[in-house]
């Protein structure tokens, strides 16, 4: 008897949920979800200083080819479901700050509940930007990969230092992120 996917994945939640629990508790999982959230931040602030130079200077090509995605590849390599990982919700609150509160950006993102949404939709937004540099095509829109990367290293580092959500812990955030860029503004 084969069981339809309803009737498996019904059943498979419950084992997950334990499973989920269970695992989160264990210090590998500790140690592994913070290298993840260290290497991912290391990497999103690389790319934001990229960017940053690239959105300055138009000509400047070669920031694009030094984009980075290594640790979001390592991760998927791991075979590790980033929903397990980083599986904490995207604080819908700070989507009142600018430039977040525009209408636009909240559209864009709005099927994105996870923080490992959100790295996934970083990932694919610089895949495409390389793959389209690559192949001369335009660069698509770099403002909003810019607020989106911004977004989601704020989101990152909140669990890469354990920093307890607020509005405050965002907004000091979104200053030191801001600060760097202004020398490329």
């Amino acid at each position: 008897m084969t069981l339809p996917a309803s009737v498996f994945l019904s059943l498979l939640t419950p084992l997950l949920s334990v499973a989920n629990t269970e695992w989160s508790k264990k210090a590998e999982f500790k140690t592994l979800r913070h290298l993840s959230y260290e290497r991912l931040s290391r990497e999103l602030h690389w790319n934001a200083e990229c960017l940053w130079r690239l959105s300055d200077d138009p000509s400047s090509n070669e920031y694009i080819n030094l984009l980075r995605t290594e640790a979001f590849d390592s991760l998927v390599a791991v075979s590790m479901p980033l929903d397990l990982l980083l599986g904490e919700p995207v604080r819908v609150d700070w989507l009142e700050a600018e430039p977040y509160s525009r209408p636009q950006f909240k559209h864009r993102i709005e099927d994105c509940v996870s923080i490992s949404d959100l790295v996934d939709r970083v990932h694919n937004r610089l895949w495409m930007l390389k793959h389209r540099h690559k192949n001369n095509l335009g660069y698509g829109d770099i403002l909003y990969l810019i607020d989106l990367l911004v977004f989601t290293l704020a989101h990152i580092n909140m669990g890469r230092y354990n920093l307890r959500p607020s509005r405050l812990t965002f907004n000091k955030q979104l200053d030191r992120l801001n600060l760097l860029s202004l020398g490329h503004k």
